[in-house]
């Protein structure tokens, strides 16, 4: 496994039935980066895994050319239109997250 220079906790998945908008899942949590080149996001695993109701997700890093050696907190996000009822959110490599549905 490479050397992260990042740390995340306090994964949180909501899944948002408020009336007088889209139905949506927002995926978040939050992560310590070493140095400020670091923007981190959360996108959809291809491929799925076997279980339906559970949908994984990989956390992905892009780096700028420069930046300081500052730690901060980045907060990656998805955000996903959809009436399908997920049980969990996996962010692979970093555990597994029981959703939240708000009505």
């Amino acid at each position: 496994m490479e050397d992260r220079q990042w740390s995340c906790r306090d994964w949180q998945a909501i899944h948002d039935h408020m009336p007088g908008k889209p139905v949506t899942l927002r995926v978040t949590g939050d992560c310590e980066v070493a140095n400020t080149r670091y923007t981190l996001r959360l996108v959809r695993h291809e491929p799925q895994g076997i279980n339906p109701k559970d949908l994984l997700l990989d956390l992905l890093a892009d780096s700028e050319a420069v930046g300081n050696d500052v730690i901060t907190v980045r907060t990656p996000e998805y955000v996903e239109e959809t009436e399908f009822e997920y049980d969990t959110v996996t962010v692979i490599g970093y555990g597994t997250t029981e959703v939240q549905c708000v009505h």
